[in-house]
């Protein structure tokens, strides 16, 4: 899930999968991404690696410096956020 406000500080949420997860910066495809430049907080479930392990959960704070847009070739839509702050949280803490 993803989140943001609007120039007139309306929040809004989108969902989406994400692809190169680093605390750097997440790459997000969705049918809905948000405006280029927009501060965003990304949550993210990171499905266990076994049984035994407990799920983790990612919280990351950053701006979007890219948008995709579908089509010319391109399946789904997509953006690019640059972190400013990553936590990873285990279990109980997300």
């Amino acid at each position: 899930m993803f989140f943001w406000k609007d120039t007139r500080d309306t929040p809004h949420e989108g969902i989406g999968l994400t692809r190169d997860i680093t605390v750097r910066g997440v790459f997000v495809f969705t049918t809905t991404p948000p405006p280029l430049k927009s501060t965003i907080t990304i949550q993210a479930f990171i499905p266990p690696r076994s049984w035994e392990a407990p799920p983790l959960g990612m919280r990351l704070r950053g701006r979007v410096v890219r948008v995709e847009a579908a089509g010319d070739g391109k399946p789904r839509a997509g953006f690019a956020v640059a972190g400013e702050r990553f936590n990873l949280l285990r279990g109980e803490e997300f």
